[in-house]
């Protein structure tokens, strides 16, 4: 079922099940273009109902496979909108040749970029994300960059995000700065992220941030800005 983010913004969750009993939620995030058609953002399932529940908002024209691992559904999106355009991570066409790209993210510009513009972290290969920012609505849409969960489906779940030091609050994965190859690149990135004018925070994995979102933004991101060689100004 389809939940308003905000204007131009919807989105639905699914159920995600790991090796070892891991358990939670991933969001995938639609949004209308300039065309009046759709992006998909992280297509997870898409049962026929839901299907044709997005649909009524308008076509679908582009889906978004936002980083390197995220795409386990994203054929399936494909082969149920085959005219949609398929635009995927730097190292997905290595990773998943049959995905079939049409176009890669960070190196490729998208033409709906004024509506929804692509920001990429760079620094952090294994990852190698773009995060999203939708200008109408000062809305930030990411994929893994930071997690936000809160009640975890079972014990299993609970362990590993309370050992990861990032239960029960938006913060950053440390298997993300653990993996960074050009740190100053990363920050730099990061950085790049608070200049910005922010509404929402809308991440894959756990509840829409709209209180306070620049504060948090700013907490989430902190030892990954710190490693940018200059410090830049941003506004709140």
């Amino acid at each position: 079922m389809l939940t308003t983010i905000a204007p131009g913004l919807w989105g639905f969750e699914n159920d995600l099940f790991m090796p070892g009993g891991i358990h939670f939620r991933g969001r995938t995030t639609v949004v209308r273009l300039a065309s009046g058609g759709l992006l998909l953002h992280s297509p997870n399932p898409i049962t026929d109902t839901l299907a044709a529940e997005i649909e009524s908002l308008g076509p679908v024209e582009v889906l978004v496979a936002p980083n390197n691992l995220h795409h386990t559904h994203f054929a399936a999106a494909a082969t149920r909108w085959p005219t949609a355009q398929r635009w995927g991570a730097p190292g997905l066409p290595k990773k998943r040749p049959d995905l079939d790209f049409h176009h890669i993210l960070q190196h490729d510009s998208p033409p709906w970029a004024s509506t929804f513009a692509p920001i990429p972290i760079d620094g952090i290969p294994w990852l190698d994300e773009t995060v999203f920012f939708h200008r109408e609505t000062g809305t930030l849409v990411f994929t893994d960059l930071f997690f936000n969960i809160h009640n975890p489906a079972n014990w299993q779940t609970r362990l590993l995000f309370w050992m990861y030091g990032i239960l029960g609050r938006p913060a950053q994965s440390p298997l993300v700065r653990l993996a960074a190859k050009d740190r100053p690149r990363a920050g730099q990135s990061a950085q790049s992220l608070l200049n910005l004018q922010v509404e929402r925070l809308v991440p894959a994995h756990g509840p829409v941030v709209e209180d306070h979102s620049a504060a948090t933004l700013e907490q989430v991101l902190a030892r990954q800005v710190a490693w940018a060689p200059t410090t830049l100004t941003h506004t709140h």
